[in-house]
């Protein structure tokens, strides 16, 4: 069978995808109940694979037809993201992580803001230059904005449009707070 490029492209895109789950060739052939063979086969463009085998091999990762031919043939950034893959940026309050932070044109902010007990912002207020939308994950927070003053407690959430002076603090002696902040980037 002749070798195309669209079997070539096909089979190098269920390669990406498979190392980028961490499968190796035998473990994705163990789990979509197929031969190691006809993997290979497939990622290196020797077979074009029916719909129906497509379909089987898809379901050892798992993923759809339709997500198969959606994804990015180029994608080769994280996507996932462990506690310990997020640099923790010592602040006055605690410290703030940012959900991948070093992703090249990652056009929206997402932190995780930790307050020690008893602690917050400081008295000078801050000020973004993007709106932030929040959400207070755990604790309790005293959210001065603008000229308005109010608890939150978890569950709760905010609304900041940018240049809205604002300041954050945990006024619980014993327990830390958490705020989750999304902002977007840009134009």
């Amino acid at each position: 069978m002749a070798v195309t490029q669209s079997g070539i492209a096909l089979g190098l895109k269920l390669k990406a995808i498979r190392e980028g789950n961490g499968f190796s060739q035998r473990e994705l052939a163990k789990r979509a109940g197929v031969t190691n063979s006809s993997i290979s086969m497939i990622e290196q463009g020797q077979v074009s694979p029916s719909v129906q085998s497509l379909e089987k091999v898809l379901s050892g990762i798992p993923m759809t037809l339709s997500h198969f031919f959606a994804c990015g043939e180029n994608q080769t950034e994280d996507v996932f993201y462990g506690e310990n893959d997020m640099q923790k940026h010592d602040k006055p309050y605690g410290y703030m992580q940012v959900l991948a932070e070093k992703l090249v044109g990652r056009s929206v902010t997402f932190k995780r803001l930790y307050f020690r007990p008893d602690s917050g912002t400081g008295d000078a207020p801050l000020t973004s230059f993007f709106d932030q939308a929040g959400w207070i994950f755990s604790g309790n927070i005293l959210l001065s904005a603008g000229s308005t003053v109010r608890k939150l407690t978890a569950g709760e959430g905010f609304y900041l449009q940018a240049y809205t002076p604002f300041r954050a603090c945990n006024e619980s002696l014993t327990e830390p707070a958490e705020i989750i902040v999304a902002s977007q980037e840009g134009e």
